[in-house]
């Protein structure tokens, strides 16, 4: 089956807000006394807030019912970040033309609220690019469940066998497979040569590398 469609994670992507989110996070944790580390933030990246917070505070042993208050402060303090500094990721612009040029239907699905979403293709100018843009924000599952990029895919009228993602987690990586779609992957470059990237379709150092040969072996 050909390919169709072509669905973009945000965070980490198209804008390098990780460690926005990371600053954030640190920021409402030392509330509770909680210190993690740059290796420890990597393991829960790709799950949404509340997720994140509860697997944190529940590994911490902090009271669950702080999980709502700091799920609105981080979030908060993000957009507040994104707002003052919204920088895009290498080559996001170059990846859109690529694909435009392939007439491929675009769409986005991510994890963080749709507030956030609306800010940062407002900032960056991208609005116009996604003709879907989905939230995990209040799914009954996020990241690494498929439900995001499959309900991405129903609003562009594409079947999943049809779709392609780009992302940059690993959680955003299992998600997409499950939605039995193919994967492009940009990871971190502290993280590029771990193995667990293999069951990508294809791995990059940046989106400016990506090629149209590249869109046409993803169907082989």
């Amino acid at each position: 089956m050909s390919l169709t469609t072509a669905i973009f994670d945000m965070d980490g992507l198209i804008v390098d807000s990780e460690p926005l989110w990371y600053e954030a996070a640190i920021e409402v944790l030392n509330d509770y006394e909680i210190k993690l580390d740059q290796e420890l933030y990597n393991t829960s990246i790709g799950l949404r807030t509340k997720e994140f917070l509860h697997h944190w505070f529940t590994y911490f042993n902090i009271n669950i019912n702080e999980i709502p208050r700091s799920e609105k402060r981080i979030t908060d303090i993000v957009i507040s970040k994104v707002e003052k500094s919204c920088v895009m990721m290498e080559g996001v612009h170059d990846a859109i033309e690529l694909i435009k040029k392939r007439d491929f239907k675009i769409g986005l699905a991510s994890s963080s609220p749709i507030s956030l979403i609306e800010t940062v293709v407002r900032k960056t100018g991208l609005n116009d690019v996604f003709t879907i843009k989905k939230s995990a924000e209040h799914l009954p599952f996020g990241k690494p469940h498929p439900q995001v990029f499959l309900e991405c895919a129903e609003g562009l009228q594409s079947k999943p066998t049809e779709c392609f993602c780009l992302e940059d987690s690993f959680n955003g990586l299992i998600a997409a497979k499950a939605a039995r779609m193919k994967c492009i992957v940009v990871p971190h470059h502290d993280q590029f040569n771990e193995l667990r990237w293999n069951a990508a379709d294809l791995k990059l150092k940046t989106l400016k590398l990506l090629t149209s040969q590249h869109l046409t072996d993803l169907v082989k």
